[in-house]
């Protein structure tokens, strides 16, 4: 089903759902603290200087800060889906089913704020009470709205029983 199809078939959670995914959704600004950027370090193992350590990179790296992970700022753009999807009357829950074209277009800095924008690709049956909800997701970084990050998030909508 494309974004802008209707299907009389269409659970009515999820037509509430395809309406709320149809208009483009912007988050608030998150800033990418440092304090951030090392809990995730810890969390994934990945403590490479260009992350973790602030006196390398202010000597080392142009703009002479630290940068967020790569997949820190992927794992932003599902914060603001958690608790709309789930909120839906007639869902029963959502599972993360994947990514499609990850690209990691522009480094951001420690301190800054980014924001997730989203727009609904599709929502397709996949096999009776499972939908698959795919989404375009960016990561601006701001004030300038670069794009650090896009991404197709895939997401499994079970509706209930």
């Amino acid at each position: 089903m494309s974004p802008q199809g209707t299907d009389a078939a269409l659970p009515a959670a999820l037509r509430a759902l395809q309406q709320w995914a149809a208009s483009e959704r912007l988050s608030g600004a998150t800033r990418i603290a440092q304090s951030r950027i090392d809990a995730f370090a810890d969390a994934t193992g990945d403590h490479n200087w260009i992350h973790v350590d602030p006196a390398r990179a202010q000597a080392q790296l142009a703009g002479g800060r630290t940068i967020a992970h790569g997949f820190l700022l992927l794992s932003l753009t599902v914060e603001d889906d958690v608790a709309a999807l789930a909120g839906f009357p007639g869902i029963a829950h959502v599972l993360n089913y994947g990514l499609n074209k990850v690209r990691f277009l522009a480094p951001v800095p420690s301190g800054s704020e980014v924001r997730v924008r989203s727009r609904l690709l599709s929502l397709e049956l996949r096999q009776p009470g499972q939908w698959l909800l795919t989404q375009h997701k960016s990561v601006e970084r701001l004030p300038d709205g670069d794009m650090a990050l896009v991404a197709e998030q895939l997401s499994l909508i079970v509706t209930a029983a």
